[in-house]
């Protein structure tokens, strides 16, 4: 749920990169022509992870075939089924049905000069965090959230895949169903087959081939962890053995929990509301009537007046910051300082969200279908990062979850520890927000994959 708004990310990235430990992984250097031709031309300095993401950012969207190689990634995912009613429609084997559909995204790959043609790569498949816009995503090398891809492509080696998510990039013609478990899963699984065709071909990038060794980890933040840990509950479901290891980052993984607990404060000025009508319009749009925004949202907000109404701010043709504007101009408030009660039907409010309706309206059944902290057991090991001040997805989401699949691991006769690895972004108190712990925690993250998902304490160890 976070965006990297183009005004704020020079001077975020400048600032946050600064705070963060740098990285002397020694990535795959392997001399060439091509490199020494490189050399010869111009300075080259990369020697931390943050090296390599500014060079990615000076050439914005054209960055050149020696920083960094790109194909795009074109899959057929599953989309779950329901009925006008908006419930589960089921095939012939009680299963939810799914009908194709058609979707983007990009993958990475390292420049010749750091993998040789022929080379062993990891599969990172790397989940979009929150983006109302829909062409601000990989395959339209659009928003800047694909740079961080791209730097762990060209900087530790790996094949990155980044799907758009549906609603997003080629399926632009649909609304996101913001985190909603099935969608997401789906749309992250299904697009592994294709990626590893494309690594395994011709790579889409100047006719490089490359093997795959085997190792494939899943990754994101915000939605995007959201969208991961979903993920690996559908591969552990399904007894995938391709599945090494995921970083799920700062996700709203306790929707039923956590988050309503966020919903319902009446108090707390919450600053990025537009999250808000984007999570009830892609909830619409996968449940229907169920989830009815001129029921849900207040009426000064359903109101079409000049500046238009909440059901046309957030249909992903404005930028998420200038929603939030429009939100505090009708409310008289704050853009970034909304109690989120303050955008709902009062009457909704209290019959689907407020206690003692909660534990039996049909919200706290749609938000309950799709948490992901419990419910499931892991397998495999799992980096869990958040930061314990983080204002816009609670810290407690990451807590609750840890200690729900650590659980389900420990009953099952298993260690939690040697699975479940839980480090923090910071202390309490160092305040870091949510955007911040983006830039700070995806790069550790694919550090840890690097160096084989040690115990926490020997990764803190490292130079990373």
């Amino acid at each position: 749920m976070v965006r990297l708004h183009r005004l704020l990310r020079s001077a975020l990235l400048a600032v946050v990169m600064a705070e963060a430990p740098a990285m002397h992984v020694d990535a795959p250097t392997v001399p060439s022509l091509e490199y020494e031709l490189v050399q010869a031309c111009r300075p080259f300095s990369w020697s931390t992870y943050r090296d390599c993401l500014d060079e990615v950012r000076r050439w914005g969207r054209e960055p050149p075939s020696w920083v960094v190689r790109s194909c795009p990634l074109d899959y057929i995912a599953r989309k779950p089924c329901f009925d006008p009613a908006g419930h589960p429609v089921t095939d012939d084997q009680g299963h939810q049905a799914t009908v194709p559909v058609a979707l983007t995204g990009r993958v990475f790959y390292p420049p010749a000069w750091r993998r040789r043609p022929g080379s062993s790569l990891s599969l990172v498949v790397y989940l979009h965090s929150t983006e109302l816009g829909k062409a601000a995503v990989a395959s339209r090398l659009g928003g800047d959230e694909w740079m961080l891809g791209a730097a762990a492509a060209a900087w530790f080696g790996y094949a990155v895949a980044m799907p758009d998510l549906p609603g997003m990039g080629g399926d632009a013609g649909e609304y996101h169903p913001f985190c909603h478990a099935d969608s997401l899963a789906h749309a992250t699984v299904d697009c592994i087959p294709e990626a590893l065709r494309a690594l395994r071909g011709d790579g889409g990038a100047d006719g490089h081939r490359y093997a795959w060794n085997g190792r494939l980890f899943l990754a994101g933040y915000s939605e995007g962890g959201y969208a991961a840990l979903a993920a690996v509950r559908e591969l552990e479901a399904r007894g995938d053995a391709r599945l090494t290891g995921s970083a799920c980052l700062a996700g709203p993984f306790d929707l039923s929990g956590a988050m309503r607990e966020l919903f319902i404060d009446p108090v707390f000025g919450y600053s990025r509301p537009y999250y808000m009508p984007y999570f009830v319009l892609g909830y619409h749009a996968v449940y229907g009537p169920r989830m009815d925004p001129l029921q849900v949202f207040a009426p000064v907000l359903l109101d079409p007046v000049a500046d238009g109404d909440i059901l046309a701010w957030a249909d992903g043709s404005m930028d998420g910051l200038v929603v939030d504007a429009a939100l505090g101009r009708r409310l008289a408030l704050p853009g970034d300082a909304i109690p989120l009660p303050r955008l709902f039907n009062p009457a909704w409010l209290d019959r689907e969200l407020q206690d003692p309706a909660y534990p039996t309206s049909d919200v706290h059944r749609m938000l309950a279908e799709n948490d992901v902290c419990g419910g499931w057991r892991p397998t495999r090991p799992i980096l869990f990062r958040h930061s314990p001040d983080d204002c816009n997805i609670p810290y407690a989401n990451t807590l609750w979850t840890v200690d729900q699949l650590g659980q389900a691991v420990r009953a099952a006769g298993g260690d939690p520890g040697a699975l479940l690895h839980l480090l923090p972004i910071g202390r309490p108190g160092d305040g870091i927000s949510h955007t911040a712990g983006a830039y700070l925690s995806l790069p550790s993250a694919f550090a840890w994959f690097y160096y084989g998902m040690p115990d926490l304490d020997i990764f803190a160890g490292l130079k990373w």
